[in-house]
């Protein structure tokens, strides 16, 4: 088997608890990381869900929705955005100029 040397960095608890783990299921670290490494490799996925809480999920949509705006903006494309004070949809220009009759 052709192998490689990998080198992550780790809190010394994480490993400790990992190591405890890994023991009394009767392996090493390193099988550990293995099993770990190869189950995501053969579903191409992670083995288990993450989620973000509500505070970390907003603060990483404004970025996205930020980000995709300037992204529009840059190449001379409309935003579609909602007017509170009208009730109803418009399109923004990057020259300001607001488009309110959608089809």
């Amino acid at each position: 088997m052709n192998e490689t040397r990998l080198s992550v960095r780790v809190d010394n608890t994480t490993k400790r608890n990992a190591e405890a783990v890994f023991s009394a299921l009767g392996m090493n670290l390193s099988t550990g990381i293995n099993i770990f490494l190869t189950r995501v490799a053969q579903s191409r996925s992670i083995p288990f869900t993450l989620e973000l809480d509500a505070d970390q999920l907003d603060v990483r949509m404004r970025g996205v929705v930020k980000a995709k705006l300037n992204i529009a903006a840059e190449s001379g494309a409309p935003i579609a955005l909602y007017d509170d004070e009208q009730n109803r949809p418009y399109l923004e220009y990057p020259d300001g100029r607001r488009v309110y009759e959608l089809d």
